[in-house]
Formats: structure tokens, sequence, C-alpha cells
């Protein structure tokens, strides 16, 4: 499937509905459960926030978490449908807004919001450069914390794709990565220093979860 028949997909009502389903499996509620558990210890030391993005929120499933810490969420979005399951799953819920935008371009101010959450979105831009330009986005926006995922290059799950790929064993597409090394001097560049980045697990995923803050 194309980029486009992939965005096209992603923006159809039919699209939201699947996406809202996936997190009903078990694979995801043991990697969902994962994820909370880091985001406890990351916002145990940002305590409480004034405003933030979610990008992309899906169909909203951080927006009660990043309420629960106090803030005022900007929920955004490429999907439209995305959007629109947002007000149909949390009806009465207030929010900063509800904005459709690609992630590498996001038309916000500098330091916008004090936190800016993105996750599980790098590893979906198959063009590098799109990919660097993301998370660069997500500094430039956020004033003072930034919480975002990314497929690490190095994990062992991509080691494996990219020699079955060698050998002929797979017909996969490689995953969309970035270096460890490279992550961490784009939040230096952008005056962030990352105070945490584990994996979310050592076998079975490459993304690691990265927690920064601005210095």
């Amino acid at each position: 499937m194309t980029l486009p028949e992939r965005l096209a997909q992603y923006h159809a009502a039919e699209g939201a509905e699947e996406y809202l389903d996936e997190y009903h499996k078990f694979h995801r509620k043991l990697s969902d459960r994962r994820e909370h558990k880091l985001l406890d210890a990351y916002f145990a030391q940002v305590g409480g926030v004034a405003t933030a993005l979610d990008l992309p929120c899906g169909w909203g499933r951080y927006m009660p978490y990043l309420r629960s810490h106090g803030a005022e969420v900007l929920e955004a979005d490429y999907s439209g449908s995305m959007l629109a399951k947002v007000a149909e799953v949390f009806p009465d819920t207030p929010l900063l807004g509800r904005m459709r935008c690609f992630g590498h371009r996001i038309p916000l101010q500098n330091r916008a919001v004090e936190l800016v959450f993105s996750m599980r979105l790098s590893h979906h831009l198959a063009d590098p450069v799109v990919r660097r330009e993301h998370i660069e986005e997500l500094f430039r926006v956020a004033d003072r914390w930034v919480i975002f995922t990314y497929f690490d290059r190095a994990s062992l799950k991509n080691l494996i794709r990219r020699a079955a790929t060698a050998l002929g064993l797979n017909k996969k597409h490689p995953k969309n990565t970035l270096s460890r090394a490279q992550v961490h001097a784009m939040a230096k560049a952008a005056g962030f220093k990352i105070h945490q980045d584990p994996m979310l697990f050592r076998v079975g995923s490459g993304h690691r979860l990265v927690f920064a803050e601005r210095v």
C-alpha cells in the first residue's frame, strides 16, 4: 500500500473505527500497560501542566490521561475522521481545541504549549527527511516538555527485520527508524535534554519512549 493510500485509509471513517478496535486486542493492551507505567514515572517528575498538544491524537485514547494532569488539551491529527471520533467518544469533555495537521508541519508558534505529546507517529513516516522534521517540530512547539516515541534503528526487532530482508526471507518494507544518537543530537540542538528514553520492550518492540525537558 502506498503512503497516499495509507493516509486516505487513515482519514476515512472506516479507518478511524478500525483504529479504535485495534486497541481492544491483547498485544495492544499489553503495550498500552507498559506505556502507562513509563508515563506515570515521567509525569511524577513533570507534575501538572497547563497546556498539552496531543499529536496524533487518534480517537483520543490519551486525552483523559493528559487532562488528569491538569492540561487543557489540543487534539491534533491528520485524519478528520479521527478528530470527529474524539468528539463522538468524549462528547462532553472540554478541549483547548481540535486541529487537523501533519506531524512535520504544526501550525503553532514556537513554544506554544507547555507539553507536546506524540505517541507512535514517527515510525509511520517513510521519508527520513519528514521523520526528522517531525521530531524537530515537537521540540519547536514545546515550551518545556516533550514526550514521544520513535523506532530505534539499533533495536533487536529492526536488526532482525533487516537481516531477514537481506536473506530474502522477508518481503516487508524496512522499518522507518531513527538512531538514538540522531535523536539526542536533535534534542540538544533544540535546547532540550533527554532525561529518559527506554525501549518499550527489548524483544518484540523497537520503540523508544522519550522524555525530554527544555534546559
